[in-house]
């Protein structure tokens, strides 16, 4: 077939030959200038029907207008930002796709036809993801691999413990939430969305928390909580924290410089997954910081009984550790 057929069927059959050779279909995709959606449907069609259903099956009634050259086009676009097609917008909807196809393909299509042919497609309207800007790999191992030898090398009764931050606000994220079909309950606006901070410090061996709230994230709240850090945790301590302005400025650096039993190491730019706490924040919020409007004294009371609700051990396993 690679070989005999022509066109469509031909490429069809070499993009199987290649994934069974071990290719990906990303690099299939590249190979061919096609989407990997594409690739991935062929590959498929292929497993439930054989060689013969890469051949174009017939059809009865008037061809669609939505061919699979149409799709490739569809799918190039979804691909790409429509910027880059001169749009002066920053997402492809099924209006603007229809628009696109006509102008470009001479395709009149409705937008409903378009929103079908995404969904045979396997193409959904949904949220997209955030992304931290990729890092330096060498700068981030190294940072990692002199945390790792300071931990290593550390005497039985030092602490190891790890150090965040991060913010509640009154007025909380809208998370899914159990509601009768047709209704949405309604959670009421805060005439100011305030707000506070939380510090929070983990102990990787005994699963201890030590969690206080400020204003917000500065030297001089840093250093006070730092302060009671030195009350409640008995001998030296590693401390690892990430590159926040109040975690590496000059008042925090003079202060740790007089501190003995504070040994600080940072972690790699950019990198929250790197750090435990961040695994309890998320898990804060989820419980007691969604879906419901509160004052802030309250909303502190809460997270505050969330802390003292957890065990150690419950504290480490939410933290994406596991006792030995």
């Amino acid at each position: 077939m690679k070989r005999q057929e022509v066109g469509r069927v031909s490429v069809r059959a070499h993009i199987v030959l290649l994934s069974s050779r071990g290719r990906s279909a990303p690099k299939i995709a590249e190979i061919y200038d096609v989407t990997t959606p594409t690739v991935y449907k062929w590959m498929d069609r292929f497993d439930e029907e054989g060689p013969p259903g890469l051949y174009d099956q017939e059809r009865e009634g008037r061809p669609p207008k939505i061919d699979e050259e149409v799709e490739e086009e569809i799918q190039h676009l979804l691909e790409e930002r429509p910027t880059d097609e001169g749009e002066n917008r920053t997402r492809w909807t099924t209006d603007r796709i229809a628009e696109h196809l006509e102008r470009e393909l001479g395709v009149d299509v409705h937008p409903e036809t378009v929103r079908e042919a995404l969904a045979e497609l396997e193409y959904s309207w949904t949220r997209p993801r955030r992304e931290l800007p990729p890092v330096d790999p060498k700068a981030y191992r190294k940072r990692l691999s002199a945390i790792v030898e300071a931990v290593s090398k550390a005497e039985e009764e030092t602490s190891i413990l790890v150090e965040d931050e991060t913010i509640l606000k009154r007025f909380p994220p809208l998370r899914r939430m159990w509601q009768p079909i047709g209704e949405q309950r309604r959670v009421w606006i805060p005439e100011q969305n305030d707000d506070f901070t939380l510090y929070g410090t983990l102990e990787l061996t005994s699963g201890e928390t030590y969690v206080r709230a400020f204003e917000k994230g500065l030297s001089e709240h840093t250093i006070e909580h730092l302060e009671s850090l030195l009350d409640k945790v008995e001998g030296k301590m590693i401390l690892i924290w990430d590159q926040a302005s109040w975690h590496t400025s000059g008042q925090v650096t003079d202060w740790l410089a007089e501190t003995s039993r504070i040994e600080t190491y940072l972690l790699p730019v950019r990198s929250p997954r790197t750090n435990p706490m961040e695994d309890l924040w998320r898990e804060l919020k989820e419980q007691v910081a969604a879906c419901l409007e509160r004052s802030l004294d309250a909303l502190l009371e809460s997270c505050e009984e969330y802390f003292e609700a957890l065990s150690p051990k419950q504290t480490l396993h939410t933290a994406g550790l596991y006792l030995n």
